[in-house]
């Protein structure tokens, strides 16, 4: 066995198995019978020690399956893009499949071209972060119960089960260890346009805050983050405390300040939503919102491949609860957080602020 391609019958024969039932094991596609976990994972680690490789053609031939999942992504020059399709193409692999990767540039009418495409080249599911707030399958050309999963866009359509980390209760925690800082009023700065996430997050901080929130609505891009932030920080009555709500609206929040030479945390405090290279090097380090990527993809894999197991079977959607990286760069000092420049957006006297929504 050593010397030639080991085969399916040279695998069950070692297995003292039957060929349909190492099938069955090796492809996940167990059509009602169920097997021991022990005899899965026996199964697993011979195949792995004879270097067993299945007949990839083969297969799709007697399966219909292609074992490939597509991915379709805004771009991954963003670092949380960028690390999500890592793991989630590692994933996806340990789970048998292959990934194929589209760039949509956010853009709904590039999704319209992508999707049916690798419909038609029988991709077996479908990951997806797309582009529009909501999302009618049957305008992408999605046939009835094909298996797709939408990733980090939560609420687009109850169609289809979505993986997202939950925003606002991580948003609220970040936002509540500032408010216990001493902090009493943030400006946020926020990109709204059709992105779901973004409102959770400004509605986490809101729970917190109240009318101790002002906002700053842009584009989610870094030059409309750094022009605002210039001109919201050049003066007097700079906020106490900025929150980017987003990677790129961070990146370009840090560089206004340091166009205007202001100090983090000595001339006002900074915090952002997700974690991204950056942050952790900055001077001082960023206090940020982590999301769990590693849970996120695995999650994600796991939902498409059940749901190409069962395709008429419902699955619920997913929450991932993110952490609080405390750095730096939020005083907790009262002679940083200058009450003076935001008085007219404190809190009214007697104001529940948890209970804000």
């Amino acid at each position: 066995m050593k010397n030639s391609r080991v085969t399916l019958s040279d695998l069950a024969r070692s297995l003292d198995l039957s060929v349909c039932t190492v099938s069955k094991i090796l492809n996940r596609s167990f059509d009602g019978f169920s097997y021991a976990p022990e005899t899965i994972a026996r199964v697993d680690a011979v195949a792995k020690k004879l270097a067993y490789r299945p007949n990839s053609h083969a297969r799709s031939l007697r399966t219909r399956k292609s074992g490939l999942v597509g991915f379709i992504l805004p771009t991954a020059q963003i670092a949380l893009f960028g690390a999500l399709t890592d793991r989630l193409e590692m994933e996806l692999r340990k789970r048998g499949y292959q990934v194929v990767i589209a760039h949509s540039r956010n853009n709904a009418a590039a999704e319209v071209e992508l999707i049916p495409e690798f419909v038609a080249r029988s991709v077996d599911g479908l990951v997806w972060i797309p582009a529009s707030r909501r999302v009618q399958p049957e305008k992408f050309g999605l046939p009835a119960n094909f298996p797709v999963v939408i990733l980090d866009r939560p609420g687009c359509t109850p169609a289809i089960p979505f993986v997202v980390t939950d925003n606002r209760e991580s948003a609220r925690g970040l936002a509540q260890r500032i408010y216990d800082s001493g902090h009493r009023c943030v400006e946020v700065i926020n990109a709204p346009a059709g992105d779901r996430a973004m409102s959770e997050r400004l509605l986490g901080i809101q729970d917190v805050f109240g009318q101790g929130v002002a906002v700053t609505d842009i584009a989610n891009e870094t030059e409309p983050a750094r022009a605002a932030t210039v001109n919201l920080c050049q003066g007097r009555n700079r906020p106490g405390l900025l929150f980017a709500l987003s990677e790129p609206l961070a990146i370009g929040a840090l560089s206004g300040l340091r166009d205007l030479d202001l100090r983090i945390p000595e001339d006002l405090s900074f915090a952002a939503f997700d974690d991204f290279p950056l942050a952790s090097q900055w001077s001082p380090p960023v206090t940020v919102v982590r999301q769990n990527i590693e849970q996120l993809a695995a999650t994600a894999a796991d939902l498409v491949v059940r749901r190409i197991m069962q395709p008429r079977k419902r699955f619920p959607s997913v929450r991932i609860p993110a952490s609080i990286e405390w750095r730096g760069s939020v005083a907790t000092s009262g002679d940083a957080i200058h009450p003076k420049a935001s008085r007219d957006r404190m809190p009214l006297p007697g104001q529940k602020l948890s209970s804000m929504q």
